[in-house]
């Protein structure tokens, strides 16, 4: 099909709008900041931080009490390859031509929208990334992992709890009446306060709590939130907004709500939320982790290629433009990334499945 086929100048001109979701920023870059390393090994160690433990007594003039070491494990994981390419042929930059023939004042604003392949590719990897990252932490099922499907049915799993003893006690599903959108019977804040008690009891103090929208949405008719927040008459409230639910959360459990609502499409156009409805996850305080980027192929062989115009960005995205005069004449854009997020502090999260 045609450029010109598809739409008129100012017709889209004048219609051209951004979804919303688009300008909300990435939120899993705060929990894990991006580094850069060589190659696509990735090694890290996971350091279970729990209570101290009391120096042991001893005799003078005795050999001292061997200390073992807790919760030390080293894990080691190929990081996935991502890499795609948008093309502009032949046919796209006649109808170009065509359409820049209107002169129509938008015309130069409209195109470049539709012909920014570098933005567009460099705009799915950081997608990807975010993914990885949602994905660990709200774990469907309470399954730590990361799985990364395509529509050719290839799958990636990486799973960060091979033995279950996150799962075991940093998971839990709420089942029958104690399920938030019961809100005559539900006990949210109940179940919030439960999983801030475990995560103290291994040293780890709660700071925020993350969900979405319409997760956070059942409780504002919920009986629980309703008697926690009253008049300074002492009168309870028939109605809740979600300034006064982000008001009872921080002042009864000292957490700082996050409504994350940003989407994506899919890679079969499905558009999704990078956080997923009904799971909310109680955050510790320090760092979760990282986002480790390796050397793609196109950083390690391209950049010394005089044909070929290649960009590595800082967090290690390359982009790679090579124009082939052929015949055909075909420009190319390729974008890869070696990613995947390491998760030192998994201990720190407690997830609830709440619906």
């Amino acid at each position: 099909m045609k450029l010109t086929d598809v739409f008129s100048a100012r017709a889209v001109a004048l219609n051209r709008t951004e979804v919303e979701s688009n300008r909300i920023p990435y939120l899993g870059e705060a929990f894990f900041p991006n580094r850069k390393k060589m190659g696509i090994d990735l090694k890290w160690i996971k350091i279970h931080k729990g209570l101290g433990v009391a120096l042991k007594p001893s005799n003078f003039d005795a050999m001292p009490t061997i200390r073992t070491r807790q919760g030390i494990e080293m894990t080691k994981e190929e990081m996935p390859f991502f890499r795609e390419s948008m093309t502009v042929k032949e046919q796209d930059m006649i109808d170009i031509m065509r359409v820049q023939d209107s002169n129509d004042p938008y015309i130069d604003a409209v195109l470049e929208s539709i012909y920014d392949d570098t933005n567009n590719l460099i705009d799915g990897a950081d997608i990807s990334a975010e993914r990885m990252r949602m994905q660990l932490l709200a774990p469907a099922n309470g399954e730590l992992g990361i799985s990364i499907g395509t529509v050719d049915n290839m799958i990636h799993s990486y799973d960060y709890d091979p033995d279950g003893t996150w799962k075991a006690k940093h998971y839990v599903e709420l089942t029958s009446t104690d399920k938030w959108d019961a809100p005559t019977t539900a006990k949210p804040l109940t179940n919030l306060q439960a999983g801030i008690q475990f995560l103290a009891s291994i040293g780890v103090s709660a700071q925020a709590l993350l969900g979405n929208s319409s997760t956070f949405d059942m409780l504002l008719d919920c009986d629980q939130v309703k008697d926690a927040f009253v008049t300074i008459m002492g009168t309870g409230v028939g109605f809740l907004d979600n300034q006064a639910i982000a008001d009872v959360i921080s002042r009864r459990l000292k957490l700082e709500m996050i409504a994350y609502d940003k989407m994506f499409k899919d890679y079969d156009g499905t558009e999704t939320k990078f956080y997923p409805d009904n799971y909310v996850t109680i955050i510790g305080s320090g760092q979760l982790g990282n986002t480790w980027y390796g050397t793609t192929p196109e950083e390690r062989t391209l950049l010394t290629d005089p044909k070929v115009d290649v960009a590595v960005l800082d967090r290690g995205v390359a982009v790679a433009v090579k124009t082939d005069y052929g015949p055909p004449v075909l420009t190319s854009t390729t974008a890869s990334m070696i990613a995947l997020p390491s998760f030192e502090g998994m201990d720190s999260i407690y997830v609830i499945k709440v619906k």
